[in-house]
């Protein structure tokens, strides 16, 4: 049984490009020591559809489709408080709208500059900031801090071609295709970049 679990979870990790499907972070996630994680935290299975739920049942609760491999959600870290608790870890077996393997429930997913993720849709938003906690800034979780550094990273690399006289949406749009190319494994919190570069894109020319 371990070893099919394993197999199921490095299938899932190769499927998501080694990331949370949803605070996107890195996994296994390996934050060091400095921070108070002494080794590479827990890969877990996550059912969208909860098994404790009505509607998942025996059948659902084995299905492939019906599975998302998630970080630990802060369980094993330095701290314990459910402040500090995200994604599966914070969710427990509450129903959720937002599903990563949806793309129609994460059409009004944005980010804010300082790395936060919203949601025109309240409901979704409710999933993404309460139940999954994915804005959490407690202690080592830092959320939007990291989305807010890599933000900055595509930001300054396509500043940096536009100063080479590089065209700015010819740039962009190299940029988020490439990232759409990866397969695995994804650079963490891909998510604000592709929305940064699609909404750069969108808007051009009125945002140069």
């Amino acid at each position: 049984m371990r070893a099919l679990r394993e197999r199921v979870v490095n299938q899932l990790m190769r499927d998501q490009g080694h990331l949370c499907a949803y605070c996107m972070r890195r996994i296994p996630d390996t934050r060091d020591v400095e921070r108070g994680f002494s080794q590479p935290l827990e890969v877990k299975i996550e059912h969208w559809d909860a098994r404790s739920g009505a509607t998942c049942g025996a059948f659902g609760a084995l299905d492939y489709n019906n599975m998302l491999a998630v970080c630990s959600g802060n369980q094993n870290g330095p701290t314990h408080g459910k402040s500090k608790l995200t994604c599966d870890a914070k969710r427990g077996d509450r129903t959720l709208t937002v599903n990563p393997t949806d793309a129609s429930t994460l059409s009004t997913i944005f980010y804010t500059e300082d790395g936060i993720i919203k949601a025109t849709d309240p409901v979704i938003y409710d999933d993404l900031d309460i139940l999954l906690n994915l804005n959490c800034t407690k202690d080592a979780v830092l959320l939007p801090t990291e989305r807010k550094m890599v933000l900055e990273a595509i930001q300054e690399e396509i500043n940096s071609e536009i100063e080479s006289s590089s065209d700015p949406l010819e740039s962009c749009l190299r940029l988020y295709q490439e990232l759409l190319d990866i397969e695995d494994e994804k650079p963490p919190y891909i998510g604000i970049s592709l929305w940064w570069l699609r909404d750069f894109i969108e808007k051009y020319p009125a945002n140069t």
